[in-house]
């Protein structure tokens, strides 16, 4: 098992604190012109996030201390590693938004990790398997760490006591096992899918994805990236709302979800902030 090597929490302090040291000396150039506080408002977004990345919960803390059952993540470790660079999460911003799950939401795997685990988390702990040798786990869901002999046992485990499944879809072997898994053993109606972004994507997926689904999934790109099934695996393309709150409404109505939101949480969210 390969834990993240460089988590401290002390350098997550250290890191935040900084960050809104920076923060606030941004916001006091943009005073004077708001084009000077870009680059430091940057700087001190990157910090706060790496400084969140030392925090992220691992293995036994995931859930020792919340009983709710797991809704669990699952998504390609080579997608994760390339949407994550600088280049590609700028790239992204020039596709239709038609392809953002939801309007606050932008498409790149970065961000809409984020949105997806404020919500999640609200249900219960949202969980994904850490990808091994990692210097520090990306952000969204807490990380459980397993050797290369032990991850399918594990991902079986969570399935059987999961309240939800939430599978991005890609092309990699391992999502082809964890689909034909899921097929077998969880409930359609607990089942979210999220498509790929482009198009050439998608069909590469399909491809494979509609040997191994009970029914059928459009062979035209959809209108929604965001995918829920009924008791029968017929699927529903989620329309985009403000908000993936919004978003995933009909999901959550499905599977008997409220979700408890105070009046300033849904401030945030509909103008994009979630921290």
């Amino acid at each position: 098992m390969d834990l993240p090597s460089s988590r401290s929490p002390g350098r997550a302090n250290l890191l935040k604190f900084t960050g809104v040291l920076v923060l606030v000396v941004a916001v006091a150039v943009g005073l004077a012109n708001p084009l000077f506080a870009i680059i430091p408002c940057y700087i001190a977004y990157l910090l706060l996030r790496r400084g969140k990345k030392h925090a992220v919960k691992i293995d036994d803390s995931v859930l020792k201390d919340d009983a709710r059952p797991p809704v669990i993540y699952l998504r390609s470790f080579k997608d994760e590693s390339l949407e994550s660079s600088v280049f590609q999460r700028f790239k992204g911003l020039a596709s239709s938004d038609k392809t953002w799950l939801a309007a606050t939401v932008p498409n790149n795997g970065i961000q809409e990790q984020d949105a997806l685990g404020y919500v999640f988390r609200k249900i219960g702990p949202y969980i994904a398997l850490g990808k091994p040798g990692e210097e520090l786990p990306e952000l969204g869901s807490s990380k459980l760490y397993t050797s290369n002999d032990e991850w399918q046992n594990s991902i079986r485990a969570f399935f059987e006591k999961s309240r939800l499944v939430v599978f991005r879809a890609g092309l990699t072997e391992s999502l082809k096992w964890e689909l034909v898994e899921i097929v077998h053993t969880v409930s359609p109606q607990k089942v979210l899918m999220i498509l790929p972004l482009k198009a050439a994507d998608y069909r590469g997926f399909i491809q494979w994805a509609n040997s191994i689904m009970p029914t059928r999934l459009s062979e035209d790109y959809p209108t929604s990236r965001l995918v829920k099934f009924d008791s029968d695996w017929m699927p529903s393309y989620l329309p985009q709302g403000r908000t993936i709150t919004e978003s995933l409404r009909p999901f959550f109505e499905e599977n008997g979800t409220v979700l408890r939101e105070s009046y300033w949480e849904k401030i945030l969210e509909t103008n994009g902030l979630r921290w």
